[in-house]
């Protein structure tokens, strides 16, 4: 194995965390809240499943995200609505809907598995990707994966140096 399958893989591996990442920094504002989030695995199940099926469904790989984020959006309310309002254990709720999320994205993907749908395309900058083990890297990504990068980035700075950021924490 040589030095540029090795590059390929890590920037492989960034390609695949980016949605996780977006559930990361999602989980860490609702923790700095004081809300525990423990469906974050049953709900990046759910909205994957959900994402890839309208992806399918209908080629567009705007509303397979759009349809992602709505679901991510909905698991949230149920959390926060039965942890807040209704008063409920943050942690049975967690538990109850990790679990529920992800036997429903297991039944419901069921007629998807094996098929394969639209990918995004690669965005390379051309001016950065050129440079050795960094530009293969970080700057030859689509654009999930630059967006993950900045919101990192945008997180970081919201929580630790906004006025909003310090109430929330």
């Amino acid at each position: 194995m040589d030095f540029s399958m090795i590059l390929l893989g890590l920037a492989g591996v960034l390609a695949s965390a980016a949605p996780v990442i977006f559930a990361t920094i999602g989980e860490t504002f609702s923790e700095r809240a004081g809300v525990i989030n423990l469906s974050i695995n049953g709900t990046i199940l759910l909205t994957a499943m959900v994402g890839f099926a309208i992806i399918v469904k209908t080629g567009s790989l705007w509303l397979g995200f759009l349809a992602g984020m709505l679901i991510g959006a909905l698991v949230a309310t149920l959390v926060a609505f039965s942890s807040i309002t209704l008063k409920q254990s943050q942690v049975a709720v967690g538990f109850i809907l990790a679990l529920m999320c992800r036997d429903l994205a297991y039944f419901l993907g069921n007629p998807f598995s094996g098929l394969s749908g639209e990918r995004v395309p690669l965005l390379p900058i051309r001016f950065l990707q050129n440079i050795p083990v960094l530009g293969p890297l970080f700057f030859s990504q689509d654009l999930p994966t630059y967006l993950s990068f900045l919101f990192i980035v945008l997180a970081w700075i919201f929580i630790f140096r906004t006025r909003f950021g310090l109430i929330l924490q």
